[in-house]
């Protein structure tokens, strides 16, 4: 089969559960990072096609193409993914042109931590925008420090990554003093599970979801704050993903920690509340 036919056999297989525009994007990805077969080449002859059905049954059963090719593009860096980490978000890129807007040019030293680091899209993207910097990088998860450091490697990042789990106070004291702290916590209550789709709920680390202390989707976010009380320098700032439905109750987090002289939330291309920066 050519690149068209190939499109065509696996569109026709899966448009009627993701729609013709979805179908089409990721067919292309698959073709194209699974095969290296585009619209430029003629000949894909190299596709099995007994494995390609195999590829079209996962994709059938909702699984994340990034899970199925092994990658998922962050700010214009592809990334390893598995299932031991979240997949990359647009609303993380967001976060991320956030905080390089605020520190443009910026070629002092500044030392900066990411909390939950997962793929480590956070850590690489600035490391690799700000080279000065200084990059430290948690997560409980070994799989996710794992897929974080091969990603690092791949991009030539030097990164301090540690195993800790940010709600074990004892286990921050290895930590420093910092310029800036950022996070995608996870801040899905388990009563909102039902509501997520599939694709997500079925296949993506629900620790990189769902507070794993209790139901408390606001967890993350009160440690956050205190840690920043003693964690965080004069003048410096803590940058956080939100949970959209809860951004009052998190800015009131921030606001009522007397060390923050000024908390801000920014919403997202889509007009939704989805990140805070707070000043101390």
């Amino acid at each position: 089969m050519n690149y068209r036919e190939l499109k065509s056999y696996i569109i026709d297989q899966i448009q009627s559960i993701y729609g013709e525009r979805e179908s089409q994007n990721i067919t292309e990805i698959i073709l194209s990072d699974l095969y290296g077969v585009s619209a430029l080449s003629t000949d894909g002859s190299q596709v099995d096609i007994k494995e390609l059905d195999l590829v079209i049954d996962r994709l059938r059963n909702l699984e994340p193409v990034q899970y199925i090719t092994g990658k998922s593009n962050f700010y214009g860096y592809d990334l390893a993914v598995n299932s031991g980490v979240l997949i990359p978000r647009p609303e993380t890129e967001e976060l991320v042109y956030w905080v390089l807007s605020d520190y443009k040019q910026d070629h002092k030293l500044l030392d900066v931590l990411d909390i939950g680091t997962g793929s480590g899209c956070i850590p690489i993207t600035l490391k690799k925008n700000r080279p000065s910097w200084r990059l430290t990088a948690i997560d409980k998860s070994i799989d996710a420090l794992n897929t974080a450091q091969i990603n690092a490697k791949d991009l030539d990042c030097d990164i301090i990554f540690h195993e800790l789990d940010f709600l074990n106070e004892t286990s921050l004291s290895t930590l420093g003093i910092y310029d800036l702290i950022i996070s995608n916590p996870p801040y899905i209550a388990k009563t909102e599970l039902d509501q997520m789709s599939t694709n997500v709920k079925d296949y993506e680390p629900m620790m990189a979801l769902v507070p794993e202390e209790g139901d408390d989707p606001l967890i993350f976010y009160s440690r956050i704050a205190i840690f920043c009380r003693n964690r965080l320098k004069p003048n410096g700032s803590v940058y956080v993903e939100l949970n959209e439905y809860l951004a009052t109750e998190i800015e009131q987090i921030f606001s009522i920690e007397t060390v923050f002289s000024q908390v801000e939330i920014k919403q997202d291309l889509q007009g939704k509340n989805r990140m805070l920066k707070a000043t101390k």
